[in-house]
């Protein structure tokens, strides 16, 4: 089955009994055997995708795969519930991986000025949670809200919906478009940014990574990796390398791009450039920790480079929007 009409042509052939066939989103409890029983989202596409989305954890992709193989990258923490109260680095003690963790919603990166590392808005509940029809197409769909209120301080309400299915190519995407609102009295300082994680096979010892960029720069290392295109060889010591991409190249529709290459699966990570013009990369080169983050956000971690141009902060009633999609084909 190829192409994103194929279920459409299925359904005219008279050749399906039933969308979920193809298509489908089923709801468990938690991973047998773990103690994690959070709710879970449960999303496939025939062809295509199949990939967790966690209610509890701001509504964010866990595990995924493509054709078989794991895409996202899966952490050694096994404690994968939400933080009550995120501080300080007690983030990273939860950070479980998966396709996508988003950080933010009024402060990225190391915690600094009370504010915890990388925001709270992974740990917090999603409400409204909904599985949209998409009824003769090969698409599954999901929207929730995840509020970051309080009340006698800022607040903003996250809307996502969660889209994937297969291009007229036969490539699987899943593709996330996040409304930000200022719901509060008062202005914030928006920020986010989206951690996305690839681990072993997709990504392998010498796979490509292309970022089209007027800047690379190094934050200081912990330990060394030679170049940021290509994923070093696992490494006997526990470190980082972290790598900003500034003066990105847009397309004509205005997204940028980076694509990685030479594991089991091709990959291509695409963002809106105007409202999450910067881009970072994280290496985790460690012996059975090896990993490979793309991260595009809306402000730079280290650097000093400039705010993005359309503003640093979300005036009350004042909504920003921010797209990000990945896309993913066997390398075969």
């Amino acid at each position: 089955m190829r192409g994103a009409a194929s279920l459409a042509d299925l359904r005219a052939q008279g050749l399906l009994a039933h969308d979920d066939a193809v298509a489908s989103v089923v709801e468990r409890v938690g991973l047998p055997g773990s103690a994690d029983h959070a709710r879970v989202l449960d999303a496939a596409v025939a062809g295509g995708l199949r990939f967790d989305v966690l209610p509890a954890r701001g509504f964010d992709i866990g595990r995924a795969e493509f054709a078989g193989l794991p895409l996202g990258w899966v952490s050694p923490v096994a404690d994968a519930r939400p933080l009550d109260r995120p501080a300080g680095s007690a983030w990273i003690d939860r950070f479980t991986g998966g396709l996508v963790a988003t950080c933010g919603l009024l402060h990225i990166g190391a915690a600094d000025d009370g504010h915890p590392l990388h925001g709270d808005i992974g740990h917090r509940p999603a409400s409204h949670v909904r599985v949209e029809p998409t009824r003769g197409r090969s698409l599954v769909r999901l929207s929730a809200d995840v509020e970051s209120a309080s009340v006698f301080g800022p607040s903003v309400r996250l809307e996502r919906t969660i889209t994937s299915g297969l291009r007229e190519s036969g490539d699987g995407f899943v593709r996330i478009e996040d409304r930000a609102v200022n719901t509060g009295a008062v202005p914030v300082p928006l920020r986010i940014l989206y951690h996305v994680n690839f681990g072993a096979p997709a990504v392998l010892p010498g796979s490509r990574i292309s970022v089209d960029a007027a800047r690379h720069a190094f934050r200081e290392q912990v330990v060394e990796v030679p170049e940021w295109s290509r994923m070093p060889d696992p490494a006997p010591a526990i470190g980082e390398a972290v790598i900003l991409h500034s003066d990105l190249a847009r397309s004509e529709d205005g997204w940028s791009v980076c694509t990685v290459s030479g594991g089991l699966l091709d990959i291509e990570v695409g963002w809106r450039a105007d409202t999450l013009p910067y881009l970072h990369q994280w290496i985790l080169p460690t012996r059975g920790r090896w990993a490979l983050g793309v991260e595009p956000s809306s402000h730079p971690l280290f650097g000093g480079a400039a705010a993005p141009t359309d503003g640093d902060g979300l005036a009350p009633g004042e909504v920003r929007t921010f797209e990000l999609m990945v896309a993913v084909r066997a390398a075969i």
